[in-house]
């Protein structure tokens, strides 16, 4: 159909590079798609309300942690799968993705603390992974979805009735995201790279 094929994921700036991209897009349309449909022919008027903004932006920022997370340990998931990377450089190398993306953005939306404390989050879910289950993609990205529920400034009683649809509308996001990183991934380099 044209389109050019996806470069290999051969070093560990790539993939850092793909996560940060990926994490950023599947956050915010996953976000931004949610409070549009909620919001129906209304939701043009929500961006001219700043209360409601700094909540969007809190939002973001948590949405976007918990999808780096994400994409971090599923890349320690297939470098175990794949027998390129023990669980113990499978978790230096997530923590690694984590912090590399993380602390490069300077931003001023949520305190500081709030933020390392969701980095820490992400950093500790790495100790306590299980590999093999992570590579199989659902439960990798639980956090991503979790965090969208948790933190769209929509009332409770209505997440209450959209959990179910939002967590597979940000699932849906995720499948296109993980093929890539399969097809591409070339998890001998990788290691290599980040040793």
């Amino acid at each position: 159909m044209g389109f050019a094929p996806l470069p290999p994921i051969a070093t560990i700036s790539d993939y850092i590079a793909y996560a940060d991209k990926q994490a950023a897009f599947v956050s915010q349309v996953s976000l931004y798609t949610y409070i549009k449909t909620r919001a129906g022919t209304q939701w043009p008027k929500l961006f001219e309300d700043e209360t409601y903004l700094v909540s969007m932006k809190i939002a973001r920022w948590h949405i976007f942690g918990a999808s780096v997370a994400d994409l971090a340990l599923y890349l320690g998931a297939m470098m175990v799968k794949r027998n390129a990377a023990t669980p113990d450089q499978a978790i230096k190398i997530s923590e690694y993705v984590i912090t590399s993306i993380l602390e490069n953005y300077d931003q001023d939306d949520i305190p500081a603390k709030d933020f390392k404390a969701m980095m820490k989050e992400g950093l500790g879910r790495c100790k306590k992974a299980d590999w093999l289950d992570l590579a199989e993609g659902p439960n990798a990205f639980q956090s991503s979805a979790d965090a969208l529920i948790r933190w769209t400034p929509i009332a409770d009683e209505l997440k209450d009735l959209d959990e179910e649809i939002v967590r597979n509308s940000i699932h849906m996001r995720w499948i296109n995201v993980r093929r890539d990183i399969k097809d591409t991934l070339n998890a001998d380099a990788v290691l290599a790279s980040a040793l």
